[in-house]
């Protein structure tokens, strides 16, 4: 019997290699052809797996978690207050402060503060509502942040009524005043609010921002309002330097507990991606 020609196995092995194209060719078609609901970014290979649904039982942790924070920075709050109130060394430099202030006074700089202490007022959260707000319809921002706003918001509002109720620490005297004010001193409304405000516009300019400059110089802007709205509240007559101190040292532990439950979950999808694309991408060859 005459043996196969050689042709045969040239064909045959034609054959093999058409069947391992056909083999590699859906891994080409998947790379160019991005399942719905995926983001494109090569480091996917061309999609993006949109994030995992938050289990109502994550959800419910996280607040649960957050709620025993807040609940532990108030009661740090007010034995924060009970101790200023009735020490008198603290009450000593409270005091020495308060006339160092009010002597350096005039009129311009009175002026000023008059201007400067309505940064923590009910215009800077007015004016923060309407930021977040425009943000969130033009989708910058995700709603979830607009919530998480609102969140902050009611846990600095709350903790400092609860401060000023549970201390009750009188004011300084009323004949130094510059302008109204009303309630106990401790601790400073005015301030915590300017330190609420401005972290969260802070933080917007950071998420948005495409360079690191931008986000540095937003942060120090921020300080900066914070900053001034407190010694406001102090040059003004209406509060004690230990009330601001507290409020600010309140809000920046509440903000921080909420940045670290939520922060990652708040930032933009493509900030997302490009971390997931660093982390995935693998190691340059040695």
């Amino acid at each position: 019997m005459s043996s196969s020609p050689p042709r045969n196995d040239k064909t045959r092995s034609a054959h093999e290699r058409r069947r391992g194209t056909a083999a590699a060719a859906p891994g080409r078609r998947g790379r160019t052809s991005t399942p719905a609901g995926h983001l494109q970014h090569p480091a996917y290979g061309g999609g993006v797996p949109p994030a995992r649904p938050t289990s109502h039982k994550t959800v419910l942790l996280r607040v649960a978690v957050l709620a025993g924070i807040w609940a532990g920075l108030v009661g740090l709050l007010v034995a924060a207050g009970e101790v200023v109130t009735h020490s008198g060394a603290v009450a000593h430099v409270d005091d020495h402060l308060t006339r160092v202030a009010v002597s350096a006074r005039t009129p311009a700089l009175n002026s000023a503060m008059k201007v400067v202490t309505w940064l923590g007022s009910w215009v800077a959260l007015l004016v923060t509502a309407v930021v977040i707000a425009a943000l969130v319809i033009t989708r910058r921002l995700q709603v979830l942040a607009a919530i998480v706003a609102v969140f902050a918001w009611a846990g600095e509002a709350g903790g400092v009524a609860i401060g000023k109720t549970v201390v009750g620490r009188h004011r300084p005297p009323q004949a130094i005043w510059l302008v109204h004010a009303h309630g106990w001193s401790f601790p400073s409304g005015h301030t915590a609010v300017a330190c609420l405000t401005f972290a969260i516009l802070a933080l917007c300019v950071a998420t948005l921002a495409r360079g690191r400059a931008v986000a540095v110089v937003g942060w120090l802007t921020a300080a900066l309002a914070i900053a001034a709205t407190a010694f406001s509240r102090v040059e003004l007559g209406v509060h004690w330097t230990t009330d601001v101190i507290a409020s600010v040292v309140f809000v920046t532990g509440w903000l921080a507990a909420i940045a670290i439950s939520l922060g990652r979950r708040l930032r933009r999808p493509e900030a997302l991606a490009d971390q997931a694309s660093s982390d995935e991408a693998p190691a340059a060859p040695r």
